[in-house]
């Protein structure tokens, strides 16, 4: 298998950027499809209070894969600038610290995650009637955290050097291995809902599998001979400080909505069915933005660690400028064919549901070129090494969010639909936080190399 790498350095931006991220959109589109595959699956053939189950774990779930995914991205920004500035040499023991941390993180969040599964969903106030299911999927789901850090460890490493089409390729082939085993669980087996998480778990690990089989036949930065596999502590600065905000960050949103599940779970199952239903369209149509955000931040730390920083300006405003193309198709999308994109997750006869969710998301749609703009200014500094600051901006997203989320829900007596109304909230502040940071120039003393 060959693999064509993008040279962000030169050549066109935008196109390039573009080239470069359409591989990550998909990847994130088909990483999304494990979890949303097993909402639509628990939701058609099992019950809304199945979709329920899957749907309440959701956030802590999301809260833990954040790091999983979001620490690797930030890690990855390092090798970009030792790839900008030519000090190649650097980048094994840049991944090979990388992996031992993950490794001993990941294992240690699901040894907490088995041990306190029963209390949180307690904490969250899960409702009697799905409360033993949404425990179940949450202990098998939490069992693939380790492969879940493993693939995006390698996926983000492979992109920090040019190449982001061959982890979409074996996301693909994991994608599809877990549809059919949702559907072969659940129709064959008639597991409901653990079948789906174990489903997940095994896509999971044929991934990682596929991605270890070819970085040690095709790329020589995973290439370690006997004492390469190092655990280099002066790098782990450099690391920690660009990947711990970045998975704290990518960890912020689904901590936003931990702190919130309690006020959700408080209105029923059909407002979790519905909210669950709403939420994954909310991370759906976040993808395009999200996938091009990921790729400028990659292009930004190639550009800023070769020394071109006016080529790394002109890369955040053209990708803004198609972010917000792509938010209003968004927007529209979700208004017109609100009603239709929840059935997807329910059927017909559960018209409750339906409506409620398409109610929530219309509310939030029109305000979705906020996270357009948010996506791309954090990329920027995170990209330029600024992460704790990208960290802070959305940071506000989640208090804003969770505050907001209370205060419309309860002291303006909105109920159920104030959560709504706290989401855009929360994209508007970060926006205007990391805008701010950007042309304070604050983040020009913050690269690595």
């Amino acid at each position: 298998m060959k693999s064509k790498k993008v040279n962000l350095l030169e050549g066109p931006i935008l196109s390039n950027i573009l080239i470069f991220s359409l591989p990550i959109f998909l990847g994130m589109v088909f990483q999304t499809f494990y979890n949303l595959v097993d909402s639509i699956v628990v939701g058609k053939y099992v019950s809304a209070d199945a979709l329920a189950a899957v749907g309440t774990t959701s956030p802590i779930s999301n809260l833990l894969v954040g790091m999983m995914t979001g620490f690797p991205v930030g890690a990855s920004v390092v090798a970009a600038q030792f790839l900008g500035a030519d000090q190649k040499e650097k980048i094994k023991p840049t991944i090979s610290t990388t992996f031992w941390f993950l490794l001993v993180f990941s294992l240690g969040l699901m040894a907490v995650g088995l041990l306190l599964s029963s209390h949180i969903m307690r904490w969250v106030n899960v409702p009697k009637n799905i409360y033993d299911d949404t425990v179940a999927y949450f202990r098998i789901y939490i069992l693939g955290l380790l492969f879940m850090a493993l693939y995006n460890f390698y996926a983000a490493f492979l992109r920090s050097v040019g190449d982001s089409t061959t982890p979409l390729i074996f996301l693909i082939i994991s994608s599809v291995l877990n549809i059919f085993g949702d559907l072969f669980f659940v129709l064959v087996l008639h597991m409901g809902v653990a079948g789906v998480a174990w489903a997940t778990v095994i896509a999971q690990g044929i991934s990682v599998l596929l991605c270890t089989l070819y970085t040690r036949k095709k790329s020589e930065y995973f290439q370690f001979k006997k004492g390469e596999l190092v655990f280099d502590r002066e790098l782990f600065k450099h690391i920690l400080r660009l990947g711990l905000p970045s998975g704290i960050q990518a960890s912020i949103t689904g901590l936003g909505f931990v702190m919130v599940q309690s006020l959700i779970n408080s209105y029923g199952s059909v407002s979790i069915a519905a909210y669950t239903a709403a939420s994954k369209m909310e991370q759906i149509t976040n993808l395009p933005m999200s996938g091009i955000a990921q790729g400028l931040a990659l292009f930004i730390g190639q550009n800023i660690g070769a020394g071109q920083e006016s080529r790394a300006k002109s890369g955040l405003y053209r990708s803004a400028a198609f972010t917000v193309l792509i938010s209003a198709l968004m927007s529209a999308l979700i208004l017109l064919a609100g009603p239709y994109l929840m059935q997807l997750f329910v059927n017909a006869e559960d018209a409750e549901v339906i409506d409620v969710g398409a109610r929530f998301m219309r509310i939030w749609a029109p305000l979705i070129v906020l996270h357009a703009s948010q996506e791309c200014f954090v990329s920027f500094l995170r990209g330029s090494g600024d992460s704790v600051f990208s960290m802070i901006s959305m940071f506000f997203d989640l208090i804003t969010r969770m505050v907001m989320a209370y205060v419309f829900a309860l002291a303006c007596k909105m109920g159920f639909m104030g959560i709504a109304w706290a989401i855009p909230c929360g994209w508007l502040l970060a926006s205007i936080c990391s805008v701010i940071r950007y042309f304070s120039g604050g983040w020009k003393t913050k690269r690595v190399v």
